[in-house]
């Protein structure tokens, strides 16, 4: 039995399938993944085209825990949409968000094949939602489920020119007693873990916790102007004078005058811009800093990330592209279906993990921690030699 050998990983909300494109840079092999979505089972496949057959499109309410796979890992980026403050904050109780307990409801049925590994990826509002209490009831149900739980957070602006904070939980299948920590917050403060999730991790004892060390967060090497497709003057993706002119003067006094400055300088610059709702009115917000905002599902249109390019006395405005949000996730190479619309593209991007994120999670935390049941756990070692055929 090699450690190569079992790390397998089943795909549970898999979106357009960027969660195993990081992993497989990894070392991890996908075996089988679901999602409710068409388009985006559409783009998964037409991603990863010499394995179509993985991807079951379905309810995960309506699977059968038998029709699942045997793995290593279960990874589950469900629905964080009542967990935002867009969405309500309804909360894990959402028509959303509640797909989580169908996830819940198929690791139970698998039984004794249980994965031993599952990975949570979620907003930061799902630690928050509803004073904590919805994150609070997801722990304690993997805890019934017999794994411990461990917590922290990554921006993906370590890696991409995206500011995009997500979540992560770590449940491992432990038969040891709760763990016994430090006393003080500051004994799992890091990169990963500010002091608000170590005030959780510490003032939740009710949670069977086993927290991991992790190395610091790296240094981004690029930035937004690295990223960008260098498009003709002629492209039909350039807005009108009219409507890049509408924009700017949809920006408050302090971002116009930015924008100004950027058009005077001689150099050629860039800045991204959401359009947001200030007091009834809709702004466009303009941003400078060589990162995008972080990028969404554009649901209406208004959520869609603007470019906005200056220099020369001359300034020129379009939308993001399908192939620009791929390199914001890590996932410059992926191959997007031409039968998927520009907008369904912008929403299989903006509803998906960073790829990049995903590899350093899987390298600097899965990986060692698969080692650990294989080489120094009997009964890991057991149980995976066993349920996996090696």
């Amino acid at each position: 039995m090699t450690v190569s050998n079992v790390r397998t990983v089943n795909e549970f909300f898999a979106g357009i399938g960027l969660m195993r494109l990081g992993l497989a840079r990894a070392g991890w092999k996908t075996v089988w993944a679901n999602d409710i979505d068409a388009d985006k089972q559409v783009m998964y496949q037409g991603h990863f085209v010499d394995d179509p057959g993985v991807f079951v499109l379905g309810d995960i309410h309506q699977l059968d825990p038998d029709s699942v796979p045997t793995a290593t890992l279960a990874t589950a980026s469900f629905p964080c949409t009542d967990l935002s403050v867009a969405g309500g904050r309804r909360g894990l109780a959402g028509s959303g968000s509640s797909a989580f307990w169908g996830f819940i409801k198929v690791i139970k049925g698998m039984n004794h094949r249980k994965p031993p590994i599952i990975l949570l990826e979620n907003v930061l509002g799902f630690i928050t939602s509803n004073q904590g209490n919805d994150f609070r009831s997801a722990c304690r149900a993997l805890n019934r489920l017999g794994y411990t739980v461990d917590v922290f957070m990554v921006d993906a602006v370590h890696f991409v020119p995206q500011s995009r904070q997500r979540l992560f939980v770590v449940g491992t299948l432990d038969e040891e007693p709760t763990q016994v920590f430090d006393s003080t917050f500051t004994f799992y403060e890091g990169s990963c873990r500010p002091s608000s999730i170590a005030r959780y991790i510490l003032s939740h004892s009710d949670i069977r916790w086993k927290v991991r060390s992790l190395p610091s967060l790296p240094k981004r090497t690029i930035a937004l102007r690295d990223v960008l497709d260098s498009l003709p003057s002629d492209s039909e993706y350039w807005w009108s004078n009219k409507r890049a002119k509408y924009l700017v003067n949809q920006m408050s006094d302090r971002h116009r005058s930015i924008a100004e400055s950027m058009i005077r300088d001689s150099v050629v610059n860039y800045g991204t811009v959401f359009r947001r709702v200030r007091k009834g009115k809709s702004m466009a917000e303009l941003r400078v800093d060589g990162i995008a905002g972080c990028l969404r599902t554009p649901k209406g249109g208004s959520a869609r990330q603007i470019l906005f390019t200056a220099g020369n006395n001359h300034y020129s405005v379009r939308l993001i592209t399908p192939r620009e949000c791929a390199r914001l996730m890590g996932a410059g190479g992926f191959r997007i279906d031409p039968s998927i619309s520009f907008n369904k593209a912008l929403f299989g991007f903006g509803d998906a993990v960073c790829s990049s994120v995903i590899d350093w999670l899987a390298q600097n935390y899965l990986n060692p921690l698969v080692e650990d049941m294989v080489y120094n756990t009997p009964h890991y070692s057991q149980m995976i030699a066993y349920d996996y055929g090696n």
